[in-house]
């Protein structure tokens, strides 16, 4: 509206003006008329958009075989011997300091986005917490944020303890890395929900507390695969596979209570991961 207004003031400018000169003696007409007319062109800035579902639709529709997880205790063990690997608790800090995996560095979940410059982008990175929920959704995360180079251990120090494996209690200092280049818009989305994740880790609970939520109205989401889905799933609940979860973003209520859930609950954090991201703050995960 204002860039009308201004248009049609510059023509009532130009007509007066030609008015004028049309009243001035001849010789000024003439040189008026032989004059060149400059004509300067207003110039419009298109500032692109970054598009969130976008970027969450790549990490989504890129997952590799085996969900971005390292296996089971063995197979974890295996690829830490193997690798020169980075491997990050990301439990709360009074967890860490009661014990943890030997060599392994302390960025809580909440403050991930906080420390990237600990977290390497070229090496391998393995990331646990105590029963993999918490994993997930730092795997999730950090994907999104252009890690590709970070597995999730899902069996977590539970699964460390109950295999007889050791405990450290030293405390382990993180290396400082350069961080990648990131989307600010990317950055500040995954940041403002690791900073908000509330008391429980957006975990729906166990069955009877799902149980409740769905008797009070919840929209439950399966994250399988189709054929998963179609062997058999909770009653009731749609399927929006993981991959797929951005092109059936139009199933996913942004108003009433969500509970995403999968096998085991790993593909579940993860797709709660990115939906937090995306602003459906009324999501959670059954991670049973």
């Amino acid at each position: 509206m204002r860039r009308d207004r201004g248009l049609r003031l510059v023509g009532v400018f130009l007509v007066l003006a030609l008015i004028g000169t049309a009243c001035g003696d001849s010789e000024e007409a003439t040189a008026d008329t032989t004059a060149a007319t400059t004509t300067t062109a207003a110039t419009t800035t298109t500032v692109a958009t970054f598009d969130l579902v976008l970027a969450a639709d790549e990490f989504l529709s890129g997952i590799p075989e085996g969900w971005m997880s390292v296996g089971d205790t063995v197979a974890f063990k295996d690829a830490v011997a193997a690798s020169n690997a980075t491997v990050i608790d990301v439990r709360t800090t009074g967890e860490y300091e009661a014990g943890h995996i030997e060599g392994a560095i302390n960025i809580p979940l909440r403050t991930l986005a906080d420390n990237l410059d600990k977290i390497p982008a070229d090496s391998q990175v393995f990331v646990y917490c105590k029963s993999g929920h918490r994993a997930a959704l730092s795997v999730g995360a950090l994907r999104m944020l252009g890690y590709d180079n970070v597995l999730g251990y899902p069996a977590g120090w539970a699964g460390w303890t109950d295999a007889g494996e050791p405990a450290s209690t030293d405390m382990v200092t993180a290396m400082t890395y350069a961080a990648p280049d990131i989307e600010p818009a990317l950055l500040t989305a995954v940041d403002d929900y690791l900073n908000g994740i509330p008391e429980g880790f957006l975990s729906a609970g166990d069955v009877e507390k799902v149980k409740e939520a769905i008797t009070a109205g919840a929209t439950i989401i399966d994250v399988r695969t189709p054929d998963e889905y179609t062997a058999g799933h909770i009653p009731g609940a749609i399927n929006v596979s993981l991959r797929d979860m951005a092109d059936g973003l139009a199933d996913v209520p942004e108003d009433s209570s969500v509970v995403i859930y999968c096998g085991s609950g790993w593909r579940a954090g993860i797709a709660l991961s990115v939906l937090q991201s995306l602003g459906y703050d009324n999501t959670k995960s059954f991670p049973g």
